[in-house]
């Protein structure tokens, strides 16, 4: 069972506020990189989770929009340290989280305590060797075309575990990698695409925000 108390003697983090549909939340994040580094290979494995990253605000703010339907089941992939679940979860969406990081899954029960979130259900899952048995009616993450070792695992997993009509949304960065993925899924899924810039005063951040739909079974 998850201990606030634990965790803070485990790690060391700070706080971040964010503000999403007006709603205020605060998350933890580590104070530092070194604990989770593989100190001979810096990217092997680099814990990309600790990073809240620009493309999460893009879908957290998405998600957040989006009226709940409490029959409909949501599925987050690598998570990282739980803003977009979070959201989710505090809009009223039924939503499973999941991260494959342990030190990720212990940030975001933490993060979704703190922000005084209804009991979700937290999940550790491999895309490798997945043991989720459920199917779900939509599947969200961001920036989780990062790597294209990943993406056969990827590309399985959405079609093992969407349901009929559900939907895929995904936020990410600008980046080759993100064309390599949506290319690979053109035979199975209707994509639609939406450009977004995050502007942070004099920086401009492009973000994609795309949906993802079964061919066999679109409805327009």
């Amino acid at each position: 069972m998850f201990s606030m108390q634990q965790f803070h003697q485990q790690y060391q983090t700070e706080e971040r506020e964010l503000v999403i549909a007006e709603r205020p939340f605060r998350f933890l994040v580590p104070q530092r990189l070194e604990p989770f580094l593989d100190q001979t290979d810096l990217f092997h494995k680099f814990p990309l989770w600790t990073k809240i990253w620009e493309a999460s605000l893009l879908l957290a703010h998405r998600v957040a929009a989006m009226p709940p339907d409490k029959a409909t089941d949501w599925l987050e992939l690598g998570a990282g340290a739980g803003v977009v679940g979070v959201v989710a979860a505090a809009f009223q969406h039924r939503i499973t989280i999941t991260e494959h990081d342990p030190h990720a899954l212990d940030f975001i029960h933490a993060n979704l305590h703190i922000n005084e979130c209804r009991p979700v259900a937290v999940r550790r899952l491999d895309w490798e060797q997945p043991d989720l048995t459920e199917r779900f009616d939509r599947i969200i993450g961001s920036e989780l075309t990062y790597k294209e070792a990943h993406f056969p695992a990827l590309g399985s997993l959405f079609k093992s575990l969407l349901k009929p009509g559900g939907e895929i949304l995904l936020a990410s960065e600008v980046r080759q990698s993100n064309r390599i993925f949506l290319d690979s899924m053109t035979a199975d899924f209707h994509i639609e695409i939406t450009r977004n810039t995050l502007r942070s005063g004099t920086t401009r951040i492009h973000l994609l925000l795309t949906r993802l739909r079964p061919k066999a079974s679109a409805t327009g």
